[in-house]
């Protein structure tokens, strides 16, 4: 793969290199968030690794403006800040997987390849069920013909559940689409069931029925209702 590293900390950024190469993986290097952003914006990477406090413009500023210029490239966000409120801001903004520092290289390495390899088989095309259409190419979800604003957590964990309609979707699987590898978001706090509550009333807001389209199984999981 081609890796982008974005990391200030040369020492930090070496480690990461030399690992990613011994791995036989293509490494780029920047120390800046502006140049990085500005990299990843010209050229088609694999994957790229984002340190957060970046001068220039620090890792959830990148994030936003590669974002908003519709840039796919998966991301793995690296932090010395773990608290949940910062984490969920990066996935928010487009982030695919997190890591705090310190980190062990193997499982960076492993996290690189899974958002790596879960980017390459993404299916684009547009998901119907219940007068609701997802459209992945363009990350726009609508409903009777009303478009509906979501975050990108939101969308995937809607498309997750759309794709098993009328299937119970386990909080595991929903959280691996979410958050790939992000446990501690799931030991702290209910994240997921935040997110389904916000989803839920996005979708019932939308529409004249009172029955939610999303279901809470309890025990289990979520289930879609396509009818």
């Amino acid at each position: 793969m081609n890796v982008l590293v974005i990391e200030d900390d040369k020492r930090i950024a070496g480690l990461v290199e030399r690992a990613l190469i011994g791995d036989g993986h293509q490494v780029t290097l920047s120390h800046n968030g502006r140049e990085g952003a500005e990299m990843l914006l010209a050229t088609k990477y694999d994957a790229a690794l984002l340190d957060i406090l970046l001068p220039g413009m620090d890792g959830f500023e990148v994030l936003e403006r590669v974002r908003g210029k519709h840039c796919k490239t998966p991301v793995l966000v690296l932090t010395a800040v773990d608290t949940v409120p910062k984490i969920l801001e990066a996935f928010d903004l487009g982030a695919d997987d997190y890591l705090v520092k310190p980190f062990i290289l193997e499982i960076l390495l492993a996290r690189v390849g899974a958002i790596a390899r879960r980017a390459s088989i993404v299916d684009e095309r547009p998901v119907s069920a219940a007068g609701v259409t997802l459209d992945r190419s363009r990350r726009v979800a609508t409903r009777n013909g009303q478009e509906i604003p979501l975050t990108r957590k939101q969308f995937e964990l809607l498309e997750t559940l759309m794709r098993r309609s009328g299937l119970i979707t386990s909080r595991e699987e929903l959280i691996e689409a979410g958050w790939g590898y992000a446990a501690d978001v799931k030991v702290k706090v209910n994240t997921l069931d935040v997110y389904i509550h916000g989803l839920r009333a996005k979708l019932d807001d939308s529409a004249s029925s009172e029955e939610s389209l999303i279901r809470t199984i309890h025990g289990s999981g979520y289930m879609f209702v396509a009818s």
